[in-house]
C-alpha cells in the first residue's frame, strides 16, 4: 500500500481494533509468529475477518508495550499515537474546540471519535484532561509549520539581499540576526549605498499565506523600525505564490496602520495589511 492509503487505514476502528486484539493474544501467545497469531484471532473472535490486520501490523510497530487495556483507553490511545507520528492534515484543526472539530471531519473519522467515547457529555474529567493534551500537541505542530514557513523567508531575504548587494557592488554578506537573537527586533542585517558610503539596513521578514495579504508586528518590532526609520524595511513573503512573492514595505507606509495606545491601554501586537503594490 502507498503512504496515502496507509495514513487512511491506520486511522479507522478496523485498524485499532485489530491491534487491540493482536496485542491481547501476543500475551498469551508470545511465541506465536504475527501471521499465526492472525489466524488464530480470526478463529476464535467473531468480527475479526473484518478488521484490517495489513494496517494493525504496521501500526502495531508505532505503539510501545505500556498501552492501556481497556477497549476505550486502548482506542484513544492509538489515536495519539497515529497524531504523533503521523500529524495527519486534519489534526492542526482540533485547537478549533472538540465539537466544532469533530463535525467538520469526514464520516469515517468522525466515527472514530464518537466510538472512542471522545465526545461524551458531560465530559468527565479524563475526556476533558485527553482533549486538552491532544490540543496541545496540535499547537505544537502548528507552531513548529509556522516555524518553518518563517524561517523559510529569512532565508529567501538572505539570498534576495545578497543578489542586491552584488548588483550594487557591495562585497559584504547580509547577516542573520533573527536565527541569534529573536529579541533583536530584526531579522536581517544587510546595506545600501548612500550618499556618504555604505549604509546600514535593518530587515523585518514576515512570511504569509493569508488572502487578503496581511502580517502580525509586534511592539518591540515596531519599536525598533521607528528609531532606525529609513534604514528599516519590512520583507513580506507571500508563501502561497510560488515561487513566493516579495512585498517590501518601508516605515512610512507602515505607520498609518499603527494603533494608539488609549488610557491604561497598549497595543503589543498589531495586523499590518499589504495593500497593492
Amino acid at each position: 500500500m502507498d503512504d496515502n492509503e496507509l495514513n487512511e487505514r491506520i486511522f479507522s476502528l478496523s485498524c485499532f481494533e485489530g491491534v487491540r486484539l493482536l496485542r491481547k493474544y501476543m500475551l498469551d501467545y508470545p511465541d506465536l509468529s504475527t501471521l499465526k497469531l492472525i489466524s488464530l484471532i480470526q478463529s476464535i473472535e467473531a468480527d475479526a475477518r473484518s478488521l484490517d490486520f495489513e494496517a494493525s501490523v504496521h501500526l502495531s510497530k508505532m505503539i510501545k508495550d505500556d498501552f492501556p487495556l481497556g477497549t476505550h483507553d486502548f482506542y484513544q490511545y492509538c489515536i495519539k499515537e497515529v497524531l504523533l507520528q503521523h500529524q495527519p492534515v486534519w489534526a492542526k484543526l482540533m485547537r478549533q474546540g472538540r465539537k466544532r472539530f469533530v463535525n467538520n471531519l469526514d464520516i469515517n473519522h468522525r466515527d472514530v471519535f464518537l466510538a472512542t467515547g471522545l465526545m461524551k457529555t458531560p465530559a468527565p474529567l479524563s475526556i476533558v484532561t485527553w482533549w486538552d493534551s491532544i490540543s496541545g500537541l496540535a499547537r505544537q505542530f502548528s507552531d513548529e509549520e509556522k516555524m518553518k514557513q518563517a524561517r523559510q523567508a529569512e532565508l529567501l531575504t538572505i539570498e534576495h539581499e545578497r543578489s542586491r548587494l552584488s548588483k550594487l557592488g557591495i562585497d559584504r554578506e547580509p547577516e542573520w540576526l533573527g536565527f541569534d537573537d529573536n529579541f533583536a527586533g530584526y531579522d536581517v542585517s544587510s546595506y545600501n549605498k548612500g550618499a556618504t558610503g555604505i549604509t546600514n539596513l535593518l530587515i523585518e521578514v514576515k512570511s504569509t499565506t493569508n488572502s487578503p495579504i496581511k502580517f502580525i508586528l509586534s511592539r518591540n518590532e515596531w519599536n525598533k523600525a521607528k528609531k532606525a526609520n529609513k534604514s528599516y524595511i519590512f520583507h513580506i513573503w507571500d508563501m502561497s505564490k510560488s515561487p513566493p512573492n516579495l512585498h517590501i514595505r518601508h516605515v512610512a507606509e507602515v505607520i498609518q496602520h499603527i494603533p494608539e495606545d488609549k488610557g491604561k491601554g497598549s497595543w503589543k501586537n498589531a495586523e499590518i495589511p499589504i495593500l497593492g503594490d
